[in-house]
């Protein structure tokens, strides 16, 4: 890993550290106060010594070394999804359960592992909602003993109120194995807009699969918009089609693997009582109220 200085047009080497592994994306790096976390993992599932880290970095007289670093981290599994918040982070690691680790980076020389939690599934990318919450989308899973097949696209709400203690507050399912969405690899998809406490998320619903069997029927395309509270959890609030279901063969839509998942919408806009979906070739309208009823359709020109 290599640091450089930027100083307008100059750039200048500062100094270059060895990091334990590969990182997943960028939400695996984070500098606060002139500390860089790093989450990485060191070898490839199914390897037996797969193995994941997080380090932290920083100079010293002029050098950029190695200040801290918590090792162990999930046995056997990959990292899925990583956050950092502040001095603390939350990394989700998965081969047949969704460990959520939780650790306190207060003293930059000793990063904690806090807790854990175990459930089943695993997140791919999350989000904070508020000081004491994280509001994450990824996958269920159904669980064969040494290994898990991946299942429904799950929306999740995690307590994090006590570091050495988290908890999952909510938990939503949305359809079956090969069910798909853009927020699961692209957390530009992934809309959560604040004032509104309303989650927008492209999504290709698939029905019929599971445990390793890919749907055969897909019921829905389009945008699915969420009430979330923390009171009563994450409530469908209406669904914006696309295309007619009836109309589309599932097996041409319903056979994504988790690294691959897309759907037909990409991205949401929430505006006043409106929100906008945008797929490849179209944007379209309706309101909060009735989300079923599109106001307008738009078609957008392609190159």
């Amino acid at each position: 890993m290599h640091k450089f200085g930027l100083n307008g047009t100059d750039t200048k080497y500062v100094g270059s550290v060895t990091l334990p592994g590969h990182i997943l994306n960028q939400f695996a790096m984070d500098e606060t106060d002139g500390v860089l976390r790093v989450a990485s993992t060191k070898g490839w599932v199914p390897d037996a010594s797969v193995i994941s880290y997080l380090t932290t970095f920083g100079m010293q007289a002029g050098n950029l070394v190695q200040f801290g670093q918590v090792g162990g981290i999930g046995p056997q599994e990959d990292i899925r999804a990583v956050r950092f918040d502040g001095n603390r982070g939350f990394v989700v690691t998965f081969k047949k359960t969704d460990p959520l680790f939780v650790f306190d980076l207060t003293d930059a020389t000793k990063p904690k592992l806090m807790g854990e939690l175990q459930i089943p599934g695993f997140s791919t990318y999350m989000q904070r909602l508020d000081d004491t919450h994280m509001l994450a989308i990824g996958f269920t899973a159904d669980d064969h003993e040494s290994f898990a097949y991946f299942n429904g696209i799950q929306i999740q709400i995690f307590d994090v109120t006590d570091l050495a203690n988290p908890t999952l507050a909510w938990k939503k399912v949305i359809g079956t194995r090969g069910s798909s969405s853009e927020a699961l690899t692209n957390h530009l998809a992934f809309n959560y807009f604040a004032p509104k406490k309303m989650l927008a998320l492209p999504i290709t619903v698939c029905e019929g699969g599971g445990n390793g069997t890919y749907a055969t029927n897909m019921t829905f395309a389009g945008l699915m918009a969420f009430d979330i509270s923390l009171d009563t959890g994450i409530t469908e609030h209406g669904r914006l089609p696309f295309v007619d279901a009836s109309t589309v063969s599932a097996s041409d839509n319903c056979d994504k693997w988790w690294t691959d998942s897309k759907s037909l919408v990409k991205r949401s806009i929430f505006m006043d009582d409106f929100v906008y979906g945008l797929s490849d070739t179209q944007m379209r309208v309706a309101g909060l109220s009735a989300m079923s009823s599109v106001l307008k359709s738009v078609p957008l020109l392609s190159k």
